[in-house]
């Protein structure tokens, strides 16, 4: 006798069996209804299952107040410049007139992927100047030993003084140097540049200079 008790739910395992029974075992609804003490409707019910367990693809439970396609808008808008993607969450909430909170808004994009970060710091190129490096490179693709009577130098700036130099931007993994993550540095006039300069060589290192 199974362990079915009439009146409460049939466990999947009991499911599963009738199922069997039915199939292999020949045996007619009226016989596994006697034998489980169920009505003959309800092992019909537990035969129409498509699996053991009741699927219920449509069921979607409360709708989100930010649904995907508004997701998707609202990551296409701040795709656009890089001062879109400059608002924090709150200043995108705001200029969106979104119905949502903005925690709404933190969790959805999230789920995308989508995160404040630092935005990726690089100056411009003028069309010269890559040319001029191209055929630098191009110049000196057999060097070998010519190398060590080299001393590579760079430069970097720091802006201290008003709001913060580096920005972050709205983005994904893999969006870091998408043209409109990237911060173009210049010098404004609410900042003050220290500049540093550093040089190394073949067994050589200079001392780190502020100019």
């Amino acid at each position: 006798m199974p362990e079915h008790v009439p009146g409460d739910e049939i466990l999947t395992k009991h499911k599963e069996a009738i199922r069997q029974l039915y199939k292999q075992a020949k045996f007619m609804p009226a016989h596994l209804a006697i034998l489980y003490r169920v009505g003959e409707s309800t092992i019909n019910r537990v035969l129409r299952y498509d699996a053991p367990e009741r699927a219920r693809p449509n069921r979607t439970g409360p709708a989100y107040k930010l649904n995907d396609r508004y997701v998707n808008w609202v990551i296409e808008y701040l795709s656009e410049t890089y001062r879109q993607r400059t608002l924090n969450w709150a200043q995108l909430h705001a200029e969106l007139k979104l119905a949502c909170t903005v925690k709404t808004l933190v969790k959805r994009l999230k789920q995308r992927g989508y995160f404040r970060c630092v935005a990726c710091q690089k100056p411009y190129l003028t069309p010269n100047q890559v040319r001029a490096r191209f055929l630098w490179a191009i110049t000196h693709i057999f060097w070998h030993l010519e190398w060590r009577k080299v001393l590579w130098s760079d430069e970097v700036t720091f802006l201290i003084g008003g709001r913060t130099a580096k920005e972050k931007v709205t983005r994904k993994r893999g969006e870091r140097t998408c043209p409109t993550c990237i911060q173009h540095q210049f010098h404004r006039g609410h900042t003050t540049p220290v500049n540093a300069w550093g040089a190394i060589g073949y067994g050589y290192k200079s001392p780190l200079l502020f100019i």
